[in-house]
């Protein structure tokens, strides 16, 4: 994978976001208070966090130990092999303490926590030098555990704050390499594997993972290390320290017109699966051409016989517009 050091904003967004791959930006946050205080020790880490704390409750995993220790799916896949609560901060914080002096303790992490809401200040004493104050942080906390692969739908900076995480980078492409569960029952917001662990799963069971293997860039990020992944990119991620792991990512999209978030692009793929997928082969192999003049092509020159200003669908929104789209496909799903 590709690592830069002492990268600028504007290299950033000239070089590194167009190329549509994963980059390890080395060192990119290590002038944090936050990444001093997690090398001072767990305590000194955890105080300092406690004097943002705005005592709301936060979204917390706990997992029985395993080798894996992987926040992930119960083995019949029915339902998820941990479980979620809400709980304070400081009561996170205790509990992680008390595992810090158990030879094998369970995982146990907060995910996901938006910083202006949950810890408010700490994101503007620890600003992220690559993007704009407004794009907020969210705050991964917890001990060792293991995310099984995924994809988001934003980019996103993952910056590590505290102990050691291991990156596992693959390409969108490998979707059918990855034995992915079902869109609408996942462990996440997103996608994910069934597979705990990508690199000690029983290659028996999933033949398919030495070829996305393969493909795979993986890096192993310290404190004040980051690695800037892009939309759809799957990546399995690890909390290495057996005590305490830190990471503030940032997600962010542009808008996809006025006023509008770029936010549709999953809810498209389910509304797609679920209008395409029970039709026989060959007209679905139909719609796949449609897809790909209507979605995927259908630029440029491939425009000309229709003018600017009649290309609707086809061309750019006005904030109107897209409303007006948004409301005709409303009215459709609700008849």
């Amino acid at each position: 994978m590709k690592e830069i050091h002492s990268i600028t904003r504007e290299r950033f967004e000239r070089e590194v976001v167009p190329a549509y791959e994963p980059v390890v930006l080395r060192g990119v946050v290590a002038h944090w208070p936050l990444v001093a205080q997690g090398e001072a020790g767990l305590e000194a880490c955890l105080g300092y966090l406690a004097v943002f704390d705005a005592g709301r409750p936060v979204d917390a995993l706990l997992a029985r130990p395993d080798p894996t220790r992987a926040f992930g799916y119960s083995p019949d896949q029915a339902s998820f092999n941990f479980l979620r609560d809400q709980r304070p901060y400081a009561a996170l914080f205790e509990q992680l303490w008390r595992y810090s002096h158990f030879p094998d303790p369970p995982s146990l992490a907060a995910q996901s926590a938006l910083v202006p809401e949950a810890l408010p200040g700490l994101e503007a004493a620890n600003p992220m030098p690559l993007l704009d104050a407004a794009i907020a942080p969210r705050l991964w906390v917890g001990n060792r555990a293991t995310v099984p692969a995924h994809f988001d739908d934003s980019h996103n900076i993952a910056c590590v704050a505290a102990g050691r995480r291991r990156f596992t980078l693959l390409p969108p492409a490998c979707a059918p390499l990855l034995y992915l569960g079902p869109p609408d029952h996942a462990p996440t917001p997103a996608p994910m594997s069934v597979v705990p662990d990508l690199h000690t799963a029983d290659r028996g069971r999933y033949p398919l993972l030495a070829e996305a293997l393969a493909q795979a860039a993986v890096a192993e990020l310290g404190p004040g290390d980051a690695v800037y992944i892009p939309p759809l990119w799957f990546h399995q991620v690890e909390a290495l320290a057996p005590h305490l792991n830190l990471l503030m990512n940032y997600w962010w999209r542009p808008l996809a017109a006025p006023g509008r978030p770029d936010d549709l692009h999953l809810a498209a793929l389910r509304l797609a699966m679920l209008a395409l997928r029970h039709l026989p082969e060959a007209e679905r192999e139909g719609w796949r051409a449609l897809f790909g003049h209507y979605v995927f092509g259908a630029q440029g020159a491939a425009l000309d016989h229709i003018p600017p200003a009649q290309r609707h669908l086809f061309g750019e929104l006005d904030a109107a517009a897209d409303a007006a789209q948004r409301a005709d496909l409303v009215k459709r799903l609700t008849r």
